[in-house]
């Protein structure tokens, strides 16, 4: 059993300052990118723990606090991140960057947020993911089963779609904004951008949902690979719209990426939900005869 000397009053200030400032920084973490919360309130407990009896049950009392306080602390046990905190932390990341894009930010805070978003995504490739493992669906031969795959594949590519029609949109404009001549901002052109992105995504979602199974079996590697398939359309499709070659190979090739890795995400997800929606009435049927 470890064992503490008391402290002194100097040091219980000391340590209330940097738990305090900790937790400053990890709520800001929970809106602003590339900056860690979980990190921050293991800090902040320790703190506590050490100066203030009090605080530290302050702490571990705030409702608000109970989700991230639970991550910080499975961080702390597993080194690990539930895929719910990954997708949460990118999202709000890149959302931060497509604001600064969009709202005629300086060209230093663009930059900026550009780096702290890769900086978040980075950090979310390198921590494990920490879920329970999901049903796996198991698809049958049958038409009802391949017209369910066509349809989750269109759902997802579509959804897909729309993630990876913003990424370019995001991208062009930042790119265009550097070279001091942004885009002209209007809703139609965007809104037809997407919806186009989106149609084109759904078809590439009915080719995912039958050559998934010769991609990797990683549900991460599975969605680069098939956003590296989807490249070729993808700059077909610029290349009808006439935006230079180094701007689509800068831009539009990574999001053909994210747009693969968000269709595998979605269709897995979309798959898993449908596999418990089947279990459950053979579940309750059994139940029912056991009674």
């Amino acid at each position: 059993m470890v064992t503490y000397r008391p402290l002194s009053l100097v040091q219980r200030i000391l340590l209330i300052s940097v738990g305090t400032t900790s937790l400053g920084v990890g709520i800001a973490g929970m809106f602003l990118p590339g900056v860690p919360t979980t990190i921050f309130l293991l800090i902040t407990a320790g703190c506590y723990a050490r100066s203030s009896e009090r605080l530290y049950t302050w702490l571990l009392t705030r409702p608000w606090l109970q989700k991230p306080l639970e991550t910080a602390f499975r961080f702390k046990e597993r080194r690990t991140l539930p895929l719910r905190i990954k997708l949460i932390a990118q999202s709000v990341a890149w959302s931060s960057f497509g604001l600064t894009v969009f709202t005629a930010s300086s060209p230093f805070g663009q930059v900026t947020t550009l780096l702290l978003a890769i900086a978040c995504s980075v950090a979310m490739g390198i921590i494990k993911t920490d879920d329970e493992p999901l049903p796996e669906r198991r698809w049958r031969p049958t038409p009802g089963d391949i017209a369910a795959q066509l349809g989750l594949g269109a759902l997802a590519g579509g959804f897909g779609g729309l993630m990876g029609g913003m990424a370019a949109r995001a991208g062009a404009q930042f790119a265009t904004n550097l070279a001091g001549q942004p885009l002209a901002m209007s809703w139609q052109t965007p809104l037809t951008w997407l919806g186009l992105s989106i149609a084109l995504g759904a078809l590439l979602g009915l080719a995912y949902a039958g050559l998934r199974h010769r991609l990797p079996a990683n549900k991460w590697l599975r969605g680069l690979a098939f956003g590296a398939l989807s490249i070729p359309a993808l700059l077909s499709t610029v290349w009808q719209a006439q935006i230079g070659l180094p701007l689509a190979i800068v831009w539009f090739i990574p999001s053909a990426l994210v747009y693969g890795l968000v269709t595998s995400l979605a269709f897995g997800r979309l798959a898993a939900d449908r596999a418990l929606s089947s279990a459950m009435p053979t579940h309750n049927a059994a139940g029912e005869q056991g009674c």
